[in-house]
């Protein structure tokens, strides 16, 4: 696998991830994961789904495209920690406590509310965080309309993979503005 890229984002982007997979990687293994009774989705928390999700798709990219692959799901990571305590208790309508907000929503929660934020991560959050990192070197990724549509791609693989995987009941439909 490649080097996973340090050297582009902060610890904190970074480092819950980065230690699941590396445990992955040790035992080459993903370990079993339990399965929530009344939603039949897994246990799984978001850390850990993401690094799963490194660990079976990363093998397969080149070195080059792994630090833009990486990069992007450390920021839909970013978004989810920053939005994913507000898009649950929407969604849930039940209030959040005091002691779950300072928790990152990624460390405890699972994947079943990992699409709600996927329109905003693309129409706000992806161009808002891009500025604040050194992307020197991509050529897939990025601000203009080309790299835009990458990312919204890259979104549509991770979302329907979370679906296909058992980590969320939701399922992400792209409309071709032909259709609207």
């Amino acid at each position: 696998m490649a080097k996973f890229p340090v050297n582009i984002l902060t610890q904190e982007d970074y480092g819950s991830v980065l230690a699941e997979l590396d445990n992955i990687c040790r035992n080459k293994n993903i370990g079993p994961e339990d399965l929530d009774k009344d939603t039949g989705l897994k246990k799984t928390n978001m850390n850990k789904i993401f690094a799963v999700f490194i660990y079976c798709v990363g093998r397969r990219l080149t070195e080059e495209f792994y630090k833009e692959f990486i990069f992007f799901l450390m920021m839909y990571r970013r978004a989810l920690n920053e939005d994913g305590w507000t898009i649950k208790a929407e969604v849930t309508q039940t209030p959040v406590s005091t002691t779950e907000k300072r928790v990152e929503y990624c460390t405890i929660n699972n994947g079943e509310f990992a699409l709600d934020i996927c329109n905003d991560f693309i129409t706000e959050k992806w161009n808002e965080y891009l500025p604040q990192y050194s992307l020197s070197g991509f050529k897939v990724l990025g601000t203009d309309t080309e790299g835009t549509k990458n990312a919204v791609f890259l979104t549509q693989h991770f979302c329907n993979w979370l679906n296909a995987q058992r980590y969320t009941n939701s399922r992400l439909q792209i409309s071709d503005d032909n259709d609207l």
